[in-house]
């Protein structure tokens, strides 16, 4: 297989006719959301390209119109960072629940004297709690839900369908 990586070409670093040169001989090109595709940048490519990777999910940074009328297919990595995001936003959740910023910066610190009362500081359990999930019926909105059920957390979903979600704890509104 042959392939060309440029960790040096960044977005907006090469014309549309650049890009073309560059991918003349291959059937693929990968890109990340900070590479836009556009129309032109389509237009410019050589027939031999027939895919358009996006690595990482979505589709927002590449002219879907523009591929499909060059019979370019465009595919993406539906599961690209789902664990990692949600373990992520469960990892903000916990550090709130705790006062986790307050306590490291005064450790930080070095005043021994402020860190008499990083006991009052206030904490609170996550069991019982209601979290609430704007659009969480993707993969990582409901990977977030079963994290924080997990915790025992309610689950709020805020989505455009009104159907079940069909998990014990999840509540659709």
């Amino acid at each position: 297989v042959d392939a060309i990586y440029r960790p040096e070409v960044s977005a907006g670093t090469l014309s549309p006719q650049d890009i073309a040169a560059l991918v003349t001989p291959l059937h693929a090109v990968v890109v990340t959301k900070e590479m836009p595709v556009t129309a032109e940048t389509i237009d410019a490519l050589p027939d031999s390209v027939k895919l358009i990777v996006e690595a990482g999910t979505g589709f927002n940074n590449i002219d879907l119109d523009a591929a499909t009328s060059k019979n370019i297919k465009v595919c993406n990595v539906p599961a690209y960072s789902t664990d990692a995001v949600a373990s992520l936003v469960m990892t903000f959740v916990l550090s709130l629940s705790c006062s986790m910023q307050t306590t490291q910066r005064r450790w930080q610190s070095g005043d021994t004297d402020s860190w008499k009362d990083l006991g009052t500081l206030p904490h609170f359990e996550l069991a019982g709690k209601t979290i609430g999930l704007v659009g969480g019926r993707g993969a990582i909105g409901s990977r977030v839900a079963d994290l924080a059920r997990a915790f025992g957390m309610h689950v709020l979903i805020s989505s455009r369908s009104s159907a079940p979600c069909g998990k014990e704890g999840v509540e659709v509104v």
